[in-house]
């Protein structure tokens, strides 16, 4: 298949390329607008249809000056030798240092997957799933700390 032969990076920055999510983020019912979970969903589905293998990530960082915490949520595309790393909500490509450089540390990082929107929901009147695709709905949840590339 043609997309699997171009996803030694050029399948990867053709999908870069055309998703700018952090310049038009893109209205669902016009009432509500994505944050970096949506984006890293919608990168993570893109992708995918694609067929570029790309994994789901969600990370807590630590900022330097303040010592506060916060969490953030992105995606890695495999190139056939090594993930790399996709953050739409940013809009940065192949740069996990980026965190580092704004002043962040501890970066912790866990990869979800295998998400169904019937595993969790908000409407106990909805058990078919709530609309919502929440971290909660990933059924498979491996942390892996404090990834080198990242930190």
């Amino acid at each position: 298949m043609e997309i699997r032969r171009r996803c030694d990076g050029e399948g990867a920055t053709m999908l870069k390329k055309g998703i700018n999510m952090i310049d038009h983020p893109s209205s669902i019912d016009g009432k509500y607008l994505g944050v970096c979970d949506e984006y890293g969903t919608l990168y993570t589905a893109f992708a995918r249809a694609l067929g570029i293998p790309t994994r789901f990530l969600s990370f807590t960082m630590e900022e330097v000056a303040t010592g506060n915490v916060s969490g953030h949520a992105t995606a890695e595309s495999w190139n056939g030798n090594v993930w790399i790393h996709s953050d739409p909500t940013w809009n940065v490509f192949d740069n996990p240092q980026v965190y580092r450089t704004a002043g962040n540390d501890h970066i912790n990082i866990t990869v979800y997957g295998d998400a169904d929107d019937s595993y969790y929901t908000q409407d106990p009147n909805d058990p078919t799933g709530d609309g919502i695709l929440r971290y909660e709905d990933f059924r498979t949840q491996i942390f892996l700390g404090e990834v080198p590339r990242y930190n």
